[in-house]
């Protein structure tokens, strides 16, 4: 497989790269590298055809005599440091025989330095280091439950690469086949559409469905009797009245049948709480680990925008803005996901806050958490829909300016209060009123004063100050007018 890849990472090149440089590319070691192209030239050789140099030209005769002996192993079947690792995780987490070095060498083929390699990456964990033991291998030493989640976890992010994850089930027994597990996964799918009304991925099922397999063929080797380490006793009486509890034990008669397997209480517990974060994951469109990590993406963000826009807030003002934050991440992260959302209305565009959101985004303290929640950015709609929430807050906290109204009117004393009285009980913009005669005051006057509106029933002011002209007869209406006005301003 290896040597697939690489005679096919070649044939894509005009000139050979160096052998670092190809090591880098297809995850290999330098050493794997130079055994593989001198199998190449040694195909070479026998085809007489001069022999590949690294920065040489590949001519397409040479291509065409390496990719005609090639084996009918498919390009995708190469397995990378990442995928071992995911596996190694999984079977010393739950093992059915001693793992060591030579295992695992044996297992992905590689060489004895590559497998040491993969170790000593998985050593860096905080959790879930491998500690070997000449009696037992490698093996972790966390609790039962964490092991069960860690293994779960790992195969979920092996359902991405269907290479390694048919590699991994033949770790389980020789007799067991990727197509035997998709068939057996397909049947839960039906019965839980049969029963709850919804779908499940096929991901979802076949992670299920390796997962039950797997735990009840360990149960064999290291008997699970005890459910309580599990779960409590409330936990366990509330999971057997749950509907997907009813599913797993109607799908445990299907794994016994296909695989010739007992699933044991405990396991079947467990595949019920999964399940019910399945059910809630179609429900929400969020598992509580994403909306966590949301939460925390959004009070970086508001920290990094504070500190940008030199605003300040107090940690309840803090707070209740990071909640917006997080609620508008939400739809954001679902159409990275599920569903692309491109189009959004009725956007209000700041260019000033679009700037800053977007310096803040590029000085956030924990980069590596935007990137995995939001891999390719945020749209620039998007920008706009957070810079929108910034401004609000930014609007909600400025100092609300009064409105100066000038009053220059001739009119009786009884209609100059009644103005007066619409204008000061007029709670959505609070004004100061100024009334003055019409006959005795000049425009300089006016104009000096930096008044904001003008009411008055004469045509003959002067001035570029907005004004509102009162009509011959005072209605509702005029006064609804004038309030509309108002508010404008």
């Amino acid at each position: 497989m290896n040597y697939t890849k690489f005679i096919n990472y070649i044939s894509t090149q005009q000139l050979l790269p160096s052998v670092q440089t190809i090591a880098n590319h297809l995850n290999l070691s330098s050493r794997k590298i130079y055994y593989l192209l001198q199998a190449a030239n040694s195909e070479l050789r026998s085809a007489h055809q001069p022999f590949l140099v690294p920065h040489s030209k590949i001519t397409d005769q040479q291509v065409l005599a390496l990719t005609t002996k090639l084996s009918i192993a498919a390009t995708n079947e190469y397995i990378n440091s990442y995928d071992r690792q995911l596996i190694m995780s999984i079977c010393i987490a739950l093992p059915l025989k001693k793992w060591t070095l030579s295992e695992f060498q044996s297992l992905f083929d590689v060489s004895r330095n590559t497998v040491l390699r993969d170790i000593t990456e998985l050593k860096q964990r905080k959790k879930f280091k491998p500690e070997f033991s000449k009696k037992n291998g490698f093996e972790f030493k966390e609790s039962l439950f964490d092991l069960l989640v860690n293994v779960y976890n790992n195969l979920i992010l092996l359902q991405y690469h269907a290479s390694a994850l048919d590699h991994f089930i033949h770790t389980l027994d020789n007799q067991l086949s990727y197509s035997k597990f998709l068939l057996v996964s397909d049947k839960l799918k039906n019965m839980y559409k049969s029963s709850l009304k919804k779908q499940i991925s096929a991901s979802d099922a076949m992670t299920l469905t390796i997962f039950c397999v797997l735990a009840s063929l360990y149960n064999k080797h290291h008997p699970m009797t005890a459910v309580t380490p599990l779960f409590n006793n409330t936990d366990i009486a509330s999971f057997k009245k749950r509907q997907e509890n009813h599913i797993i034990n109607d799908f445990a008669l299907i794994v016994t049948t296909n695989f010739t397997i007992t699933m044991p209480t405990s396991v079947k517990l467990f595949l019920t709480l999964q399940l019910l974060s399945v059910t809630k994951e179609q429900d929400e469109h969020f598992s509580s680990h994403s909306f966590q990590d949301l939460l925390i993406l959004s009070e970086h963000i508001v920290n990094s925008f504070m500190a940008t826009a030199h605003m300040t807030s107090t940690p309840s003002e803090k707070k209740a803005l990071t909640r917006d934050v997080q609620t508008q991440l939400k739809p954001f992260w679902y159409s990275v996901r599920y569903q692309s959302i491109t189009v959004y209305d009725y956007l209000f565009h700041e260019p000033f806050f679009e700037n800053y959101v977007k310096k803040s985004l590029s000085h956030l303290p924990d980069h590596a958490l935007y990137n995995r929640l939001f891999p390719f950015g945020l749209l620039p709609d998007q920008i706009s829909i957070l810079a929108m929430i910034f401004y609000n807050f930014n609007l909600q906290h400025q100092e609300v300016l009064r409105l100066k109204i000038l009053m220059l009117t001739s009119l009786p004393i009884y209609s100059q209060n009644l103005f007066q009285t619409v204008i000061e009980k007029n709670n959505a913009t609070p004004c100061d009123l100024t009334i003055r005669h019409l006959t005795n005051t000049k425009t300089s006057i006016i104009d000096d004063n930096n008044f904001d509106l003008i009411i008055t029933e004469s045509t003959d002011i002067d001035t570029k100050i907005p004004t509102f002209l009162i009509d011959r007869e005072l209605t509702t209406t005029e006064f609804d007018r004038l309030g509309t006005v108002l508010s404008q301003l």
